[in-house]
């Protein structure tokens, strides 16, 4: 596998790979960007050409062009060297057989139904005609790949003439066994919609219904049937038309939030290249976590109505943790984008233009309500729940704008709102620590260490001795793989290790192993001082001097072991 390794690397510089995902600038003789994976304003994400790697000196993360496209794809080693190796043109003959069989012919399969349904669309007239009568082009419908499913055994039958396994098409959930230990395909009378992975892959399938003439479907059909979870499907990692309109969002900075797969292609065909749907599955952190690599605002729509100024401070309040600007669209008299678009072609264009941000939404919605206005315990009540929305904003310039705006809109002195904001800011902290623990950054810088550290340990005895002695820096879940190297997990593990590492110089593995280690305990002790720097307030608290003294010993211990460390 190493060969063909080599040969990805020489056919797909790193720079010309990177430069696809991230916009970078000449910096001598190496290229300078924003770096996608953690928020900077300041670039330090670094692409050497010459040494065929990238670093950021601002969260540590560095490689390849394999590691990049693991990271920025959310993809496992073996899904990342199939993906390179088809855009490079390479054969790989050592793929691990099991790892083909898991993913690679799940991919087949799918792209093969995808196929399949495409060709039966464009031989049913009824279907053709419905999709176009819903404002459709042919252009768009070739350029999603649009299908229909007759149903009954039709895939099924067609999937194993190509040659492929009927339980591998049951793991793909494109069929399914009956009862009577019958395959059936999955959907029945269908226009098919294909769900693409952010590299373009087919995963799954939404199949909305479609009634033909003379075909009346049951009453308790549902109206769209979407593919089961997968290997190479989970419905929160996937945004419906993210492959088609990720280099336009990172142009844009900006993102289009739409709800289903018709609204998308109608924003896409009408010129607003940088949407997304959400299908109905509703924002993920993953979702979010992707779309915060390459944009800082979202646009979205909601309902004129108390549900939909509902569902906007949901979703509001988890965009506010990912430090995106939100803004705001109606659509009036139209149910939904698809709709308008169907009536007016530059529609979308026009309201996107005219986006207000979603608090100065929020407060014109409260305050233009006179009850609100002259009833001062109701008035309170709004502001209270207001700002605990504007306590989530992580930039406290942009909490400083909506704090002035909310003392504009409902008439309370900005001194009084920042005092009450300030109450209300310290018990949410303390509440979402005991929820979730350390937040999102936190946890992924350990769990990066961690990873590379196991990599690193399957290099050698020597090394994995040296990490096994320090496990209890480390999540338990990698010390489990370290100490239990049989399990499938590893396997994957050791794969990677073999690649990163195979033909590296011991006395640099050795290094970055002694680095890593250094990080992880800088981390532990980091959490380590912060617990302890809340068993001293609690102390104060309760004015107990010997649980005082006790706290400050810990946290000076700690404090001492972090300055240790940085001298090293």
């Amino acid at each position: 596998m190493a060969k063909e390794v080599d040969l990805i690397k020489q056919k797909l510089p790193v720079l010309e790979m990177v430069r696809s995902y991230v916009t970078l600038t000449p910096a001598g003789r190496s290229f300078k960007g924003l770096c996608p994976f953690h928020q900077e304003k300041t670039p330090s994400f670094i692409v050497s050409p010459d040494r065929g790697s990238w670093h950021c000196f601002g969260c540590g993360e560095g490689g390849d062009i394999f590691t990049f496209v693991m990271k920025y794809e959310n993809m496992e080693f073996p899904e990342a060297l199939r993906f390179l190796a088809e855009k490079a043109g390479v054969q790989i003959r050592a793929l691990n057989p099991q790892h083909q069989r898991e993913f690679g012919v799940l991919y087949d399969i799918n792209e093969a139904a995808k196929d399949f349904y495409a060709a039966a669309l464009a031989k049913h007239a009824p279907a053709v005609e419905y999709v176009r009568s819903r404002g459709l082009a042919d252009a768009t419908v070739k350029e999603f790949a649009l299908g229909f499913s007759p149903g009954g055994e039709a895939l099924t039958l067609h999937l194993i003439k190509q040659g492929f396994d009927v339980n591998d098409a049951v793991r793909a959930g494109l069929i399914y066994k009956t009862a009577r230990n019958l395959y059936r395909d999955r959907f029945e009378g269908r226009i098919m919609f294909p769900i693409f992975n952010q590299v373009g892959k087919v995963v799954a399938f939404t199949g909305r219904i479609f009634a033909a003439p003379g075909v009346t479907p049951p009453d308790d059909a549902p109206k769209y049937v979407n593919s089961p979870e997968t290997p190479v499907f989970n419905k929160s990692r996937v945004l419906y038309g993210l492959h088609a309109s990720k280099l336009n969002i990172a142009h844009e900075k900006t993102v289009v939030v739409v709800e289903g797969q018709m609204d998308f292609l109608m924003a896409y065909q009408s010129g607003v290249k940088n949407a997304v749907a959400v299908s109905g599955t509703g924002f993920t952190e993953h979702h979010l976590e992707k779309l915060r690599r390459v944009a800082d605002t979202v646009v979205a729509s909601f309902d004129n109505d108390d549900a939909g100024r509902k569902a906007m401070e949901r979703m509001l309040d988890m965009l506010n943790r990912y430090d995106f600007h939100t803004k705001v669209v109606s659509f009036g008299e139209f149910k939904d984008p698809a709709e308008a678009l169907q009536h007016d072609p530059d529609y979308l264009r026009r309201v996107l233009a005219e986006a207000k941000p979603a608090f100065a939404f929020l407060f014109d919605k409260y305050f233009s309500a006179e009850k609100v206005r002259s009833d001062v315990a109701l008035k309170k009540r709004v502001v209270v729940h207001l700002l605990t929305l504007l306590s989530h904003l992580k930039s406290p310039v942009e909490r400083g704008e909506w704090l002035r705006a909310l003392s504009a809109a409902s008439g309370v002195s900005e001194a009084a709102l920042q005092e009450q904001l300030e109450a209300l800011v310290v018990p949410q902290e303390k509440k979402e620590e005991a929820e979730h623990g350390p937040g999102p950054f936190e946890e992924s810088r350990v769990s990066r260490i961690a990873k590379r550290l196991l990599s690193v340990a399957f290099t050698n005895d020597e090394l994995k001795g040296i990490i096994l002695s320090n496990k209890e820096y480390m999540p338990r879940g990698f010390v489990d793989i370290l100490e239990h190297p049989e399990a499938e997990s590893a396997g994957m593990l050791q794969m990677q290790s073999t690649y990163l590492f195979g033909t590296a110089d011991i006395k640099e593995v050795r290094e970055e192993c002694a680095e890593l280690l250094k990080q992880l305990q800088l981390e532990y002790f980091k959490r380590a001082q912060e617990g302890a720097r809340g068993e001293i307030k609690e102390a104060e608290q309760a004015d107990d001097e010997e649980k005082l003294r006790a706290a400050i010993a810990k946290f000076q211990e700690f404090s001492k072991k972090i300055n240790e460390l940085k001298l090293q």
